[in-house]
């Protein structure tokens, strides 16, 4: 079953347009280089995507390249964590379910607590319809790393989409504390306060994500859903 995208779009991380793939030609980097190599295209493939026209148009070979570094970085260090997750995340916003479960199901099996993985394999769950998997995972998650952000907002997600709207409330407060982003959490406050038939407060916390992030659309569409009521 898939999830509606408009309940969990507070937790996704930034989406990467899916391009026509290339061949690149394979450097002579060593894994000890590789940390650097993937911050910078990392870095730089973000900043092509956050320009007005993102990864189409004249961006759009560029950001495949970028994409392909990435996925060579992965290949060639095996190792390397941030490799391994980047390219988890690659394979998530490409909706390959499969691929990205097996990259996580390997940075978790590590003995170090990882809760980056571990909230994006939640996600992946979520996506996957299996609501009762990402709920047991992210409790025993969250008693080992209690104090990330991200694994918080996650699970308040999957308590929402199981209708446990009071205690999705509490981790969004958690999440806040900890510092997730303030739009996001206006948001997710914003679809509990609409599920509960709570207009005037859904639309303040809408009201709210905006003026944090004036160029996000998922709060704009929900203030017009409102409107039209």
């Amino acid at each position: 079953m898939k999830i509606s995208q408009n309940k969990i779009a507070f937790l996704c991380f930034i989406l990467l347009t899916s391009c026509a793939t290339r061949r690149l030609p394979r450097s002579t980097n060593t894994c000890a280089t590789a940390p650097a190599l993937l911050r910078e295209a990392w870095n730089t493939l973000q900043d092509k995507r956050s320009t007005g026209g993102g990864c189409k148009g004249d961006s759009e070979v560029q950001c495949e390249q970028i994409r392909l570094e990435i996925s060579r970085l992965g290949q060639n260090c095996p190792g390397d964590q941030q490799a391994l997750l980047a390219n988890a995340i690659l394979a998530y916003d490409e909706r390959q379910w499969a691929k990205a479960q097996q990259l996580l199901d390997r940075l978790l099996a590590s003995s170090q607590p990882n809760a980056e993985a571990a909230a994006l394999r939640a996600r992946v769950a979520i996506e996957e319809g299996n609501l009762p998997f990402a709920l047991r995972f992210l409790s025993d998650q969250i008693r080992i790393t209690g104090d990330h952000a991200g694994l918080r907002e996650v699970y308040a997600s999957a308590l929402f989409l199981h209708g446990d709207h009071q205690q999705a409330s509490d981790q969004l407060a958690f999440a806040a504390k900890l510092g997730a982003p303030e739009w996001r959490v206006e948001y997710g406050r914003g679809l509990i306060a609409e599920a509960l038939g709570q207009w005037d407060a859904a639309r303040q916390h809408f009201e709210a994500a905006v003026a944090v992030r004036p160029d996000w659309n998922m709060p704009k569409s929900r203030l017009r859903a409102l409107g039209a009521r």
